[in-house]
């Protein structure tokens, strides 16, 4: 029986006959392995043979769970993933025909070296509020981050929360614990269920208290950038003060010219040590354009009415955050994740070695936008919100 299917649009006019008699192409030849984190590239010699449509392998990944994948005879090579340790596997290769006859099996071993759900290093800590990991993936892996805890004093681990992420590195928080010790522990799972090892840890979340904003007050020193853009007040600096989150047109927004990098200044019109802040992202427009991706923020309890950057302001934090998922495409977990906010821990490190000190006034200096580089340019805030303790 000889069957007659029509070429696509570029091709107009030409067919192509599949003659259902003809037997399994060959088997390939000439196969040779690349053994890679999690997985393995073969490389191969295809049959000279018109009726080959494509190369298939069939590898189990783990007992009972099978993995195909195709490559067409243009090709001379197949990927193989999602292998979780570094044991010999067989493979099977077929060549399989346009009439989808298949060829005898070719099996050839992979030995994987150790997968990225086993390469990512991964930290448990305290935190304020809560307790934070951070994970280091060199590969870039997408990875789920699965947290658990022993919070109610029970004998044992609950689940608390799943974070994903396929960033180079990347940390998360859980919030809202009371101040006692409590057992912890994450692990890591890729998207073929593969798990790495568990840490454990026991951890005190320490004490913090969200600050009020209704004594926060605009400041106008020579040197900042305070001017709304367009001069609309709906883009003033209040904005930021205002618990509106959702309404893209509801922010501050600097001039488009201003220079970069540039800040500015408020009153807190209380004394506070500042644990962490959380940084929103404008509406319909997150990970891109002028928000916010690189900045610092210094407090003062005196800041020079001339506006210099002297030794009245203390560093507090230098902060930069990139959208966890890989590529160009702004995910729907980028999006959740920016309109719950994006927190930021302060911590003693070279740029801020004595960040939780009193202070009164904060500048927020903004390095980059997520626009790039720039001489000049707007920046985004449409909402922040600190932690920490207010001092009476």
């Amino acid at each position: 029986m000889v069957s007659v299917l029509w070429g696509g649009c570029k091709d107009e006019g030409k067919f192509i006959y599949i003659d259902d008699s003809s037997p399994a192409p060959a088997q390939v030849t000439d196969v040779t392995v690349r053994n890679t984190p999690g997985g393995a590239v073969l490389y191969y010699k295809v049959p000279d043979d018109q009726n080959l449509l494509y190369v298939q392998a069939v590898y189990e990944i783990q007992p009972g769970v099978q993995r195909e994948c195709k490559s067409s005879y243009y090709k001379d090579s197949l990927v193989l993933e999602g292998f979780g340790d570094t044991r010999s596997y067989d493979v099977k290769l077929y060549s399989v025909g346009k009439n989808e006859k298949a060829s005898e099996p070719l099996t050839v071993q992979v030995n994987p070296s150790l997968g990225p759900v086993h390469l990512a290093n991964k930290q448990l800590r305290d935190a304020f509020g809560g307790v934070s990991v951070s994970i280091e993936n060199p590969e870039r892996a997408s990875l789920a981050i699965v947290l658990m805890g022993d919070t109610a004093k029970v004998g044992y681990q609950s689940y608390m929360e799943t974070f994903y992420t396929s960033a180079e590195r990347a940390s998360f928080a859980f919030r809202g614990l009371d101040t006692i010790q409590g057992n912890f522990s994450v692990y890591l799972r890729d998207r073929w269920n593969n798990l790495s090892d568990t840490i454990y840890a026991s951890l005190t979340p320490m004490y913090e208290e969200l600050i009020p904003k209704n004594t926060w007050q605009e400041v106008r020193l020579p040197t900042d950038s305070w001017d709304p853009l367009e001069g609309l007040a709906q883009y003033s600096m209040s904005r930021i003060w205002d618990n509106i989150t959702t309404d893209p047109y509801q922010m501050f927004a600097t001039k488009a010219d201003a220079p970069m990098p540039h800040w500015i200044t408020w009153d807190l019109g209380q004394t506070i040590v500042m644990s962490r802040l959380r940084y929103y992202h404008r509406r319909t427009m997150e990970f891109q354009r002028s928000n916010v991706k690189k900045f610092e923020i210094y407090g003062s309890m005196n800041p020079n009415t001339d506006g210099s950057w002297d030794e009245s302001w203390i560093p507090l934090g230098k902060f930069e955050y990139d959208k966890p998922s890989s590529g160009t495409t702004i995910t729907a977990d980028d999006i959740a994740l920016a309109l719950a906010g994006i927190d930021f821990d302060l911590e003693n490190n070279e740029f801020a070695p004595d960040p939780f000190v009193p202070v009164r006034y904060i500048r927020f200096k903004t390095l980059e936008t997520f626009n790039g580089p720039q001489i000049v340019g707007s920046s985004w805030i449409t909402e922040i919100t600190f932690w920490g303790q207010l001092i009476k």
